[in-house]
């Protein structure tokens, strides 16, 4: 009874080490796009987006970079996979801070600073 018992348990400890040990390939981003005067783009705007990761804080070297194009919504609401074109997996995520630059043509959008987090 017990090794029937036992082995269920040692696979699932296994599963569980292999999952948390896995880094993103892809995370989602929203954004609304604004123009100078604050109002949302208008429906189907082409919008440049550039991602960059920078290690440690804005300064940080870069990690990761990525350029991408989307079309707003009615909110002028744009949705992008950043590491869709591009693979995150050589992030460092375990090694501090990471710092989100996004750019769009023309506008500047919001700069995030990203903990990592032991799960």
């Amino acid at each position: 009874m017990r090794k029937l018992l036992l082995l269920p348990i040692l696979l699932l400890l296994t599963i569980a080490t292999v999952v948390k040990a896995q880094s993103p390939q892809e995370m989602n981003y929203q954004a609304v796009v604004r123009d100078a005067s604050g109002q949302p783009l208008a429906e189907g705007s082409l919008v440049t987006v550039w991602f960059r990761i920078h290690d440690g804080g804005p300064q940080g070297n870069d990690v990761y970079d990525e350029t991408r194009t989307a079309v707003t919504n009615k909110f002028g609401l744009i949705t992008i996979a950043i590491g869709d074109s591009a693979n995150l997996t050589g992030v460092a995520w375990g090694s501090g801070p990471k710092y989100l630059q996004v750019e769009t043509l023309p506008v500047v959008l919001t700069l995030l600073i990203w903990e990592p987090r032991n799960c």
